[in-house]
């Protein structure tokens, strides 16, 4: 007798109902006819589900551990670092160039290899979290083809980006055999998740997952509009950057400094779908970057596979990025960050 197979239900009832999901997309993406959408941040089914379990079998929240992705990624017998994950070279980069280092969060480098990737020919384009046209700071997932959109999707957000919707319209509608992806941990996860599973069309199309350090994300409302608009009064149109370096750093356009939110203030805002990550340092993409663990407009930079060595040391030979090593200071900042979400998820 054949097992009876779990359709969209099991999702809605495991991850949905729950509070689980974290809005990657993932379902979405992965969905072979087109029977779920995000409404409002949250999956929604939109017709018959067919019972393919492709949606529950890629979601990152499905899993109590990692244990499976590893070999997905790295093989067998690898040597893990339990705060970082596995990585072959630590490196602290930043952008050579200076005019897109300036619009950066960090050291620009997620935009050089993105810039990189594309000039060359190694992908047709990148999955990223871009801005909503109409709402200030409102995160909106894109498939950015050229270099100017690029670059306009620099900076982080801090809220939610269902970054993987974008990688739906990337294999559906525009067809683009190669492409990278950039996401936060819970991205990464779906992709690998999805080959697992497996989705031979998302092996095939991601060629590079770029993965960003993520602590939290926090909810739109109550940091965008009540804090930052309702009580520091800056209209989001003011807003220039926002950063964390063990607070919230609020920077209005033309003000020399920051403004300070205590990360016990918001541990508040903390949405709930991060609850169940374990993964700082996006462990399982080719490339892990962050701002963590070295100086301003640097970034901390983790190799982890070997696709992903040859780029950033093509990358580094040709002058594209600029490069110090990453000391054991700076990689004991970052397990010092990461450890804390590895023993408080749940």
């Amino acid at each position: 007798m054949s097992k009876e197979k779990l359709g969209f239900e099991h999702l809605e009832a495991n991850v949905i109902d729950s509070g689980k999901c974290c809005s990657c997309g993932g379902c979405e993406a992965a969905c072979p006819i087109g029977a779920i959408e995000l409404q409002n941040l949250s999956p929604t089914l939109v017709k018959d589900c067919t019972k393919c379990e492709f949606c529950w079998k890629s979601c990152p929240r499905m899993i109590a551990d990692y244990s499976t992705i590893y070999p997905v990624v790295y093989g067998e017998n690898v040597n893990r670092d339990p705060a970082l994950g596995v990585f072959r070279q630590a490196y602290a980069l930043r952008n050579a160039d200076e005019s897109i280092r300036k619009r950066a969060q960090d050291g620009g480098v997620v935009t050089a290899i993105l810039l990189h990737l594309l000039e060359t020919g190694a992908i047709e384009g990148a999955i990223v979290s871009g801005i909503h046209p109409d709402e200030p700071w409102k995160p909106k997932p894109m498939v950015a083809m050229t270099r100017t959109a690029i670059i306009s999707a620099t900076k982080s957000r801090y809220t939610r980006s269902p970054n993987l919707v974008a990688l739906k319209e990337a294999m559906k509608e525009l067809k683009l055999k190669q492409v990278a992806v950039v996401g936060t941990p819970c991205h990464i996860q779906a992709i690998q998740r999805m080959r697992l599973a497996p989705l031979k069309k998302v092996d095939r199309t991601v060629v590079m997952t770029i993965g960003l350090f993520c602590s939290e994300t926090f909810k739109f409302k109550e940091l965008m509009e009540d804090k930052i608009v309702g009580e520091l009064g800056i209209p989001l149109t003011n807003l220039r950057k926002l950063d964390i370096k063990g607070k919230l750093l609020v920077y209005p356009r033309g003000a020399e400094g920051s403004l300070e939110i205590p990360l016990t203030e918001a541990q508040g805002w903390i949405d709930p779908g991060c609850h169940g990550c374990k993964d700082f340092a996006s462990e399982f993409a080719d490339i892990s970057v962050g701002g963590a663990g070295t100086p301003s407009k640097w970034s901390s930079v983790l190799i982890r596979t070997e696709q992903g060595q040859a780029v950033i040391e093509e990358m580094i030979t040709k002058g594209l990025l600029l490069q110090d090593e990453l000391a054991d200071e700076g990689l004991n900042r970052l397990r010092k960050i990461a450890t804390p979400k590895i023993k408080t998820s749940h």
